[in-house]
């Protein structure tokens, strides 16, 4: 058995036993072995979503169909990745190229079709697109930040400031910027309820900086916590970068300023 075979095998028994870490890891290497196989990184994309890491599995897949657009296993997988995500417009374009391809699936149909109206109903309420007016009944100001009255496109918190950017009169930009994502990691959240529901259902305490961007990303994009929360932790991933990456019809990723050992991070959001 040559190396390639012997480590895809090693990563396939670890999936397959439950050991989905390892067969991450294992996968990788099978792809530097093999950088033009597109079996690769859709297996380590469904290795990806049984580690629960959906932002991942989904640049695993987005890998696979750059190397065969026409992998129909990749396609629904990514599809469904974005969906876990909050992306539901992306996982409609995937859907909607899936069906394309293989031609007409009552099931597929039906679930492009509620993604649609999902999407629909997330550009209804998030914030970007949204009148200023509408951050005075958002759950992110709420009782957290108050607007500075030097400038009524500014609001700060103990620990963070958000920036607000519009144009042609709606927000089209949202910037939250911490004053120490180190400090607020380290401190438990006293401000958005200083807890949420797991993947399971069960209540977990968060901190202060995981509670104000589960918020953050939840009012500009329009989606549900659980799902911001999932898209947190891609952010949060070395793999994912400062980004920006395009979901949910908007961009999201880092801003990083400063220097000599007191750089300042935030999270932006724009249309």
């Amino acid at each position: 058995m040559d190396e390639l075979a012997e480590v895809l095998s090693q990563a396939r028994a670890a999936l397959k036993s439950g050991a989905t870490e390892s067969a991450v890891r294992l996968y990788r290497r099978a792809q530097v072995l093999s950088p033009r196989d597109p079996e690769i990184p859709h297996e380590r994309g469904l290795a990806l979503l049984e580690t629960g890491d959906v932002g991942l599995a989904a640049l695993a897949q987005a890998e696979a169909l750059a190397l065969d657009p026409s992998h129909v296993g990749a396609r629904a997988q990514r599809a469904a990745a974005l969906e876990a995500l909050g992306d539901d417009e992306g996982a409609a374009g995937e859907l909607r190229d899936l069906l394309s391809r293989i031609g007409p699936q009552p099931a597929l149909s039906a679930r492009l079709s509620s993604l649609e109206q999902s999407a629909q109903r997330a550009a209804c309420r998030r914030l970007l697109g949204a009148s200023p007016a509408s951050l005075n009944s958002s759950p992110l100001v709420g009782s957290a930040l108050a607007r500075n009255i030097t400038d009524l496109l500014t609001f700060r918190a103990p620990f963070a400031e958000l920036r607000i950017g519009l144009r042609h009169g709606v927000i089209a930009r949202l910037d939250f910027v911490f004053d120490s994502m180190d400090a607020s990691m380290g401190r438990s959240d006293l401000t958005y309820g200083g807890s949420t529901e797991d993947e399971h259902g069960r209540r977990v305490p968060l901190d202060e900086f995981t509670a104000a961007g589960i918020v953050f990303l939840a009012e500009a994009l329009g989606i549900e916590t659980l799902r911001a929360r999932r898209l947190l932790s891609f952010l949060l991933a070395p793999e994912c970068g400062l980004g920006p990456h395009r979901l949910a019809a908007v961009q999201v990723g880092w801003t990083l300023s400063g220097g000599n050992g007191a750089r300042t991070y935030g999270l932006v959001a724009e249309l």
